[in-house]
């Protein structure tokens, strides 16, 4: 059985795809798989099926769900599958591989990334980590939403492997072909002061450095109206820099930001 977790929730199982109708049975799967072989409680499990809201009886009503789940695991599985959900002490478990699902294999990937010194390596590493990924956890349903640690670490650890993905990227000089997708995820990301860095970077040496000013204005801004906070000191220099055609920002020059290697 592989349970793929890194967008809507898919389960395959002897290479056929499992129908699973209820988005509470997609949700009570994709939990499991993403804590595979840890119990998690029956609480948790309602919280994240529920939030605040949760029904009258809601362990009975999740003891139901639980074995619709059984059920329908057991209709393609051959009568094998559905045993890899075991209840233990007021919660359930998913036994199964880790290398069966998608968030573990990423995280495996990733692991790896950070013990290869090759950019050329940590660049093929990361984009297949990456290509896992085919929208928000768990199809981005939940209650809870994507500020439930279990959700917002993942989504978190994503966003730092495309921050390493690019910073490897503008190390072999390939600013010019990732400047736009860059731009893309920085400004869907305004927090993420490293993706600022590297898109204002891909764009200065791209020949864009008025785009890369521009940047760092939409940011400033962004800051000072949503959060009441000034950019990082790091983004100001970077900003004073590009406006000056500060030779240190060229690729071949040291680093722009004066950072240790």
């Amino acid at each position: 059985m592989e349970v793929r977790v890194l967008g809507p929730v898919e389960v395959v199982i002897h290479g056929a795809p499992v129908r699973l109708a209820k988005r509470q049975h997609r949700l009570i799967l994709g939990v499991l798989a993403i804590e595979a072989n840890r119990n998690v409680s029956s609480g948790r499990l309602i919280e994240l099926l529920w939030g605040n809201r949760p029904p009258a009886r809601p362990r009975a009503v999740l003891h139901s769900r639980l074995s619709e789940l059984r059920a329908a695991l057991r209709a393609v599985g051959g009568g094998t599958a559905h045993r890899a959900i075991a209840t233990g002490d007021d919660g359930y478990a998913l036994r199964i591989p880790k290398r069966m699902v998608d968030a573990h294999r990423f995280w495996e990937l990733v692991s790896s990334s950070r013990r290869i010194s090759s950019d050329l390596q940590v660049r093929d590493v990361l984009r297949q980590a990456l290509e896992l990924w085919r929208g928000p956890v768990l199809g981005g349903w939940s209650p809870a939403g994507p500020t439930d640690p279990l959700l917002g670490s993942l989504e978190s650890a994503r966003l730092t492997a495309a921050e390493d993905l690019y910073e490897a990227e503008l190390r072999l000089g390939n600013h010019t072909s990732i400047a736009d997708e860059l731009m893309a995820l920085s400004a869907t990301h305004p927090t993420r002061d490293r993706l600022t860095v590297a898109v204002m970077l891909a764009l200065h040496r791209a020949g864009r450095s008025a785009e890369a000013a521009g940047v760092y204005h939409k940011r400033r801004v962004w800051l000072s109206t949503e959060l009441g906070v000034d950019p990082a000191p790091e983004l100001k220099r970077l900003h004073v820099a590009v406006l000056r055609h500060d030779p240190a920002l060229d690729l071949t020059g040291p680093d722009p930001l004066g950072r240790p290697a």
